[in-house]
Protein backbone atom coordinates (compact mmCIF):
# COMPACT_ATOMS: atom_id res chain seq x y z
CA UNK A 1 0.00 0.00 0.00
CA UNK A 2 1.09 3.56 -0.60
CA UNK A 3 -0.20 4.79 2.76
CA UNK A 4 -3.04 6.86 1.31
CA UNK A 5 -6.61 6.29 2.37
CA UNK A 6 -9.06 4.77 -0.06
CA UNK A 7 -12.12 6.87 -0.77
CA UNK A 8 -14.24 3.99 0.57
CA UNK A 9 -12.46 3.83 3.92
CA UNK A 10 -14.49 5.69 6.56
CA UNK A 11 -12.80 8.59 8.26
CA UNK A 12 -11.48 7.49 11.66
CA UNK A 13 -13.11 10.50 13.30
CA UNK A 14 -16.36 12.32 12.78
CA UNK A 15 -15.80 15.24 10.45
CA UNK A 16 -16.80 18.72 11.68
CA UNK A 17 -19.64 18.83 9.13
CA UNK A 18 -20.98 15.43 10.23
CA UNK A 19 -20.58 16.39 13.90
CA UNK A 20 -22.67 19.54 13.37
CA UNK A 21 -25.27 17.46 11.57
CA UNK A 22 -25.37 15.03 14.53
CA UNK A 23 -25.87 17.96 16.93
CA UNK A 24 -28.72 19.26 14.78
CA UNK A 25 -30.31 15.79 14.79
CA UNK A 26 -29.88 15.45 18.58
CA UNK A 27 -31.25 18.93 19.31
CA UNK A 28 -34.31 18.25 17.14
CA UNK A 29 -34.98 14.81 18.67
CA UNK A 30 -32.90 13.74 21.70
CA UNK A 31 -33.46 10.02 21.25
CA UNK A 32 -31.02 7.42 20.01
CA UNK A 33 -31.71 6.13 16.49
CA UNK A 34 -31.66 2.42 15.68
CA UNK A 35 -28.28 0.80 15.18
CA UNK A 36 -29.03 0.01 11.53
CA UNK A 37 -30.05 3.58 10.72
CA UNK A 38 -27.02 5.04 12.56
CA UNK A 39 -24.73 2.79 10.57
CA UNK A 40 -26.44 3.61 7.25
CA UNK A 41 -26.19 7.34 8.10
CA UNK A 42 -22.48 6.99 8.88
CA UNK A 43 -21.71 5.04 5.72
CA UNK A 44 -23.62 7.58 3.60
CA UNK A 45 -21.31 10.29 4.99
CA UNK A 46 -18.10 8.23 4.87
CA UNK A 47 -17.77 8.34 8.66
CA UNK A 48 -16.99 5.40 10.94
CA UNK A 49 -20.24 3.80 12.21
CA UNK A 50 -18.46 3.02 15.48
CA UNK A 51 -17.73 6.73 16.04
CA UNK A 52 -21.38 7.61 15.37
CA UNK A 53 -22.49 4.92 17.85
CA UNK A 54 -20.08 6.35 20.43
CA UNK A 55 -21.32 9.89 19.77
CA UNK A 56 -24.95 8.95 20.49
CA UNK A 57 -23.91 6.90 23.53
CA UNK A 58 -22.04 9.92 24.91
CA UNK A 59 -25.00 12.23 24.32
CA UNK A 60 -27.35 9.83 26.11
CA UNK A 61 -24.93 9.36 29.01
CA UNK A 62 -24.36 13.10 29.48
CA UNK A 63 -28.09 13.82 29.32
CA UNK A 64 -28.75 11.20 32.00
CA UNK A 65 -26.04 12.69 34.23
CA UNK A 66 -27.67 16.11 33.86
CA UNK A 67 -31.05 14.63 34.79
CA UNK A 68 -32.53 15.29 31.36
CA UNK A 69 -35.27 12.86 30.37
CA UNK A 70 -34.21 10.63 27.49
CA UNK A 71 -36.77 8.38 25.85
CA UNK A 72 -35.82 4.75 25.42
CA UNK A 73 -37.72 4.74 22.11
CA UNK A 74 -35.64 4.49 18.98
CA UNK A 75 -36.35 5.78 15.50
CA UNK A 76 -35.04 5.50 11.98
CA UNK A 77 -32.44 8.16 11.23
CA UNK A 78 -33.01 9.79 7.86
CA UNK A 79 -30.24 9.64 5.28
CA UNK A 80 -31.22 13.08 3.98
Amino acid sequence: KDGSLSTKTPAPHITPVARQELWNIWNADPRVPTVASRHAWAVSRNVSPLRVDQWFCSRRSKAKKLGQPISSDTYELSLE
